[in-house]
């Protein structure tokens, strides 16, 4: 069954909307939850895809998932965690690519993980070497099996000096996830360093993690037998109000986006008001509106952070096709972003 979206355009958008925690956080979050001898507790969880496959994959490792039917919080109580059958983690694959940020919570949980073939956004390549070397350095042996890879740990994970030749969020997560409980230090050079992994070694640390973060992206972690539970808010989405942002100044409207952040869009804010676009930054929000007159064009290239993220620049070039001239953008992080201008 399929449905029709039908948008007439022409009005300006106008308003107040509230964005909601980050995509690139909430369902990793979620993840970390596996690591605890006790329950956790999620706050600011968005209604999205990830969530509710990484809700499906904890409840079939006996992860205890329970949902506040009035705020969204979310309660996570790993304390029978247990292997899951083949089949049933089979049915999730090519729904996501968060399973593989599985793998070292569930070996350190149960011993093993198997992770179904993955899916995620068509928006090129994203090979899981990185995901996969990583956890070889931990000690894991990879098995590739009918329909997915197993990966055990006869010995235990740990801890080694990984460098990363690129800053992959991905695999950052990867061995932050994989190290917090891993015996002895590990050492990641080369690391992301964006504001959801910032979040995530917040929540780790709720939990009991001893990690710190050095100003040329090496990221330490001294391994720990035991973590607790954590209680955290999810930072708020960055792409989502970069989303509101430009959908204000490509409509002429005014929007008031409660909760975007400053701090962590601080580039994107630089841009937009390059292009012309207004804002007001408060305390709980950035107003964000099209001051009239010209939009200018500009020259971006998307980069790692702090450089201009790779989701911001879909919604801009939107928003660029009404600046008067040509604008170039170079997107440097993934080959078919730019497959949404065929519309």
């Amino acid at each position: 069954m399929s449905s029709v979206l039908t948008i007439r355009g022409g009005v300006p958008l106008t308003g107040r909307v509230s964005v909601r925690g980050a995509k690139n956080l909430v369902p990793k979050a979620m993840v970390a939850a596996l690591l605890g001898n006790e329950p956790s507790v999620l706050r600011n969880v968005p209604e999205i895809k990830d969530v509710e496959v990484v809700t499906s994959l904890l409840q079939l490792h006996g992860v205890t998932v329970v949902k506040d039917p009035v705020n969204g919080d979310l309660t996570l109580d790993p304390k029978d965690a247990k292997t899951a059958p083949s089949t049933a983690i089979d049915a999730h694959a090519g729904d996501s690519r968060i399973p593989i940020l599985l793998c070292g919570p569930l070996i350190h949980a149960i011993g093993e993980a198997f992770i179904p073939d993955l899916g995620g956004c068509k928006i090129g390549d994203r090979p899981i070497d990185y995901h996969l070397d990583v956890l070889r350095q931990f000690g894991a042996v990879v098995e590739k099996r009918p329909g997915g890879i197993h990966i055990s740990a006869p010995k235990g994970l740990h801890g080694a000096k990984i460098s990363l030749p690129y800053p992959s969020v991905g695999a950052t997560e990867q061995v932050l996830l994989s190290a917090t409980r891993a015996e002895g230090i590990t050492e990641l050079s080369g690391a992301a360093t964006e504001p959801e992994i910032i979040d995530l070694i917040a929540v780790l640390q709720k939990m009991g993690a001893i990690i710190s973060v050095q100003t040329d992206r090496t990221i330490r972690i001294e391994g720990v037998r035991d973590l607790g539970g954590y209680n955290h808010r999810a930072l708020s989405d960055r792409n989502e109000s970069a989303s509101w942002a430009s959908a204000a100044l490509v409509t002429r409207g005014d929007i008031f986006v409660e909760g975007a952040s400053q701090r962590d869009m601080m580039t994107f804010l630089n841009t937009y008001r390059k292009v012309g676009g207004g804002m007001d930054i408060g305390e709980d929000g950035i107003r964000f509106y099209h001051p009239g007159g010209k939009l200018n064009p500009l020259v971006l290239e998307t980069d790692v952070h702090p450089g201009f993220m790779t989701d911001w620049q879909q919604p801009l070039v939107v928003a660029l096709t009404q600046a008067e001239g040509v604008s170039i953008v170079h997107e440097t992080v993934y080959e078919n972003r730019f497959g949404f201008t065929d519309a």
